[in-house]
């Protein structure tokens, strides 16, 4: 069994302080939220520790950690180091700023991670993952918008792929200057992902027309897989913004998770003549496969992919 010791203790004792806080207030807040842990925790850490924080500011929040850092741990850049790991989406390398002292820490990172760890600026770094958030999400609405249900490609995108990032979009638009493209860019962007869930909702009262089936007769399940360590608000919110819309048109709206027996739950609590699953992310829908769901009678299957699709 580990021993357990106070936290003040572990952080004067720490050489790699990995600080990833989960988000507990609105975006607005964050900046504030994430100064008042720093200011506690860095009057305790010891010389020669590396701080390695994933935190997600928008633009120039990084730099704004390492102020924070230096000011209250009373320490200088000879003598502990800030290393920013965004989450890179390269497959052989991973970018990361740093200042400091940070030689012991990038060797800690490539043996952790089995990665070539390529050192940039925290600047430079934090422009290459803004770069990366807003091709992804460019990528995503540019098919929910431009494609059919009948253009799917083989590689599927869905609601859960396309909000792992709205956090991050968020934040890039409440911290870009006004008046610059990235202001406007990133507004548009975040337009686009926020009308999805209603385009999601339209495309199911448009099955339940097609079927002619009455909205008091169907049960609605949404199935929306997440992490109970996800650092982003957002992410379980749009889960639950999406059941209170579908809410607004259904009587038996139901929010599972793919951990859990989906053929169990749609027996037991199976109450209406029809019932309609909305499989939220990849992983949710190969569950469906793997529970023997698909194909059942009386069983839409809605997949969530930009554009929405359906297995009957």
């Amino acid at each position: 069994l580990a021993e357990i010791k106070a936290l003040d203790e572990v952080i004067s004792r720490t050489k790699y302080l990995i600080f990833c806080p989960k988000i507990r207030c609105e975006i607005e807040e964050v900046q504030a939220y994430y100064e008042k842990m720093l200011k506690e925790i860095c009057q305790k850490i010891m010389k020669n520790c590396i701080i390695i924080f994933w935190a997600p500011l928008g633009e120039g929040g990084q730099k704004r950690i390492a102020e924070i850092v230096y000011e209250y741990s009373r320490f200088s850049e000879d003598d502990i180091g800030i290393i920013f790991l965004p989450p890179f989406f390269e497959h052989e390398a991973n970018y990361v700023g740093t200042i400091g002292r940070v030689e012991d820490g990038i060797k800690f990172l490539h043996d952790l991670l089995n990665l070539e760890i390529v050192t940039l600026t925290l600047e430079q770094a934090e422009r290459k993952f803004i770069l990366k958030i807003l091709e992804n999400i460019s990528k995503y609405t540019s098919k929910m918008i431009t494609l059919s249900e009948k253009d799917l490609p083989e590689e599927q995108h869905y609601f859960n792929d396309i909000f792992s990032y709205y956090t991050d979009l968020k934040l890039i638009y409440f911290t870009a200057k006004r008046g610059v493209p990235l202001k406007s860019f990133s507004g548009t962007l975040l337009r686009n992902v926020e009308a999805y869930p209603k385009s999601l909702v339209n495309y199911v009262k448009d099955v339940i027309k097609e079927k002619k089936l009455k909205p008091s007769r169907v049960k609605v399940i949404v199935l929306w897989s997440k992490s109970d360590y996800h650092v982003r608000p957002d992410f379980e919110e749009s889960a639950n913004k999406l059941v209170l819309m579908l809410q607004d048109f259904f009587a038996d709206v139901q929010l599972l998770s793919s951990e859990q027996s989906i053929q169990k739950k749609i027996l037991t609590t199976f109450s209406r003549p029809t019932c309609i699953i909305i499989a939220c992310s990849e992983k949710d829908f190969r569950a469906l496969e793997e529970q023997s769901v698909l194909g059942r009678d009386k069983v839409i299957v809605i997949k969530a992919t930009l554009p929405p699709s359906r297995i009957e």
